[in-house]
């Protein structure tokens, strides 16, 4: 590429003074280029949010590039609401709604209606939430939004539909039993939570049997209401003929009979009742704390460490920042993650690392208020490994634990760290449909969007010994649980495992 500047130079006789002043100062090589910094700035919130009739918040983007259209509902119902013998109902009701028929079309005549616009209705669920999308074509737009409102007010939980939905399931509880990752997901909860708590309730064919028809439809009358809905919209719009048509089919909404209000008081109050009663005293460790091991044959194995973690009464707490921060310490991309760096590019231990830290927000109420990171959340590292390497990845995890609560951070390499989330931020607002659906978030979470407005200089004002104090505050290296599931004769007789032994003691049999 040294030609370029001839090039350039060669034309420059035809160019203007302001031009050929700019082509003279083209570096000769690509890395010798400068750009001035650039500092991103959210979008304004200003003119997107709105308020049907009964208050239900609309966040609306227009983007006018392609005719489309995109309409997520969203609803703060999820598995947390279920009652003990009532697992996977919240997920089957939000399966339901659109499977199985809503208003006056049975489930094929709503498929070949919404196949027949060219759209797309989804409905599902998880732990806290229930998302209901609408992707259409901008013309057909207005009878996409009739029938996802039929589907939000009027499913039909079309009895065969149902069947074979269960039917489903019911097989593919029994294809879990074989899976070491599912095995691992379901004994995981219970170690770290305890056995009591809502977050260890597990799908069983006796809870798969009691999904009928009747049970969703309670479900659905007692849940699915307006309180604490948002809807988020984006694409080929009129902004204020969709706010009006959103009034017309969701401004009416209104919550069920007082006699399912007071049915949805009490189960919050066992569910709460349920999360404290396995809190314990401290921020965070283990309900069941030390060495567990599933005995697996095969040639990989499923690993997790870690414990409960911190649920935070503000955004802005520092603690909160600084794990974000520690999170990405850990595990970031590339090389910015220590875990990764170690155990994949450093001595090969592990095909795959996965961390996450809970770091959810929830106001506690002023007679129950301790320190802010009362243990409901999560802190975990998954690997996936083959069996001879599993306890010597998972004494690299721990030694890596351990050096967080230890030493302060280099500060290259906080830098670094800074720099990787700082530059991920634009992508959260990259596309309408992503303002939408932040903002939205925001709502759904009690997040106040100047959030983002301070989002760069809340990091940037993280230092080493922030880190380090979150670390020895919120990494509970004495009471992790580490479950593996693999081959146990593989597992001990492998790399590491003394050293394990001597930081958590002999490894047990989980108690299945």
């Amino acid at each position: 590429m040294r030609w370029l500047p001839a090039v350039v130079a060669g034309a420059a006789a035809s160019l203007p003074v302001a031009s050929l002043a700019f082509a003279q100062a083209i570096p000769e090589r690509p890395e010798e280029l400068r750009f001035a910094p650039s500092v991103f700035e959210p979008p304004r919130i200003s003119g997107l949010r709105f308020e049907l009739g009964n208050g239900l918040p609309v966040y609306v983007v227009a983007d006018r590039g392609l005719p489309l259209v995109d309409i997520v509902l969203v609803l703060p119902v999820g598995d947390r609401d279920e009652e003990p013998g009532e697992e996977g109902l919240a997920s089957m009701t939000a399966a339901m709604a659109r499977r199985g028929g809503a208003g006056d079309l049975g489930p094929e005549a709503l498929d070949d209606e919404i196949d027949a616009l060219g759209a797309r209705i989804e409905s599902r669920s998880s732990w806290a939430r229930t998302v209901l999308v609408l992707d259409s074509g901008s013309e057909a737009l207005d009878r996409g939004l009739e029938l996802l409102a039929s589907v939000v007010f009027e499913p039909r939980f079309d009895e065969e539909r149902l069947a074979q939905a269960r039917e489903n399931l019911r097989v593919s509880l029994l294809a879990r039993a074989d899976d070491p990752r599912s095995v691992l997901d379901r004994e995981w909860l219970r170690l770290v939570h305890g056995p009591e708590s809502p977050r260890s309730r597990q799908l069983t064919e006796g809870s798969v049997a009691a999904l009928e028809r009747d049970a969703l439809a309670r479900f659905h009358r007692r849940h699915w209401r307006p309180e604490g809905a948002v809807i988020a919209a984006s694409g080929d719009v009129e902004v204020e003929e969709l706010v009006a048509r959103l009034d017309e089919l969701f401004g009416g909404w209104s919550a069920p009979s007082p006699e399912a209000d007071r049915k949805t008081e009490v189960s919050a109050e066992e569910v709460s009742a349920e999360e404290e009663a396995t809190d314990g005293a401290s921020d965070v460790g283990a309900a069941s704390p030390g060495w567990w091991i599933i005995d697996r044959p095969g040639a990989q194995a499923a690993v997790a460490i870690g414990h409960r973690g911190a649920v935070f009464d503000s955004w802005d707490h520092p603690d909160r920042w600084a794990l974000m921060l520690l999170t990405e310490l850990l595990d970031g991309p590339g090389t910015v993650s220590r875990l990764r760096s170690r155990l994949q590019l450093e001595e090969g231990l592990t095909y795959r690392v996965l961390t996450y830290f809970d770091l959810d927000v929830a106001p506690v109420a002023p007679a129950a208020v301790g320190p802010p990171g009362r243990s409901t959340g999560e802190f975990r590292v998954f690997l996936e490994t083959a069996p001879e390497s599993a306890a010597a990845a998972a004494a690299v995890v721990l030694e890596e634990l351990v050096r967080l609560r230890r030493d302060d951070v280099p500060e290259a390499e906080m830098a670094t760290a800074r720099r990787s989330l700082l530059s991920r931020l634009p992508l959260l607002f990259d596309r309408a449909e992503s303002i939408a659906g932040r903002y939205t978030e925001d709502e759904l979470l009690g997040r106040p969007h100047e959030y983002w407005s301070t989002y760069r200089q809340r990091l940037l004002a993280v230092s080493a010994v922030d880190v380090r104090r979150a670390a020895r505050r919120f990494l509970d290296t004495g009471g992790v649980a580490l479950l593996v599931v693999g081959d146990g004769n593989a597992v001990r007789g492998g790399g590491g495992f003394e050293e394990l032994r001597r930081a958590l003691g002999p490894p047990r049999a989980v108690d299945r």
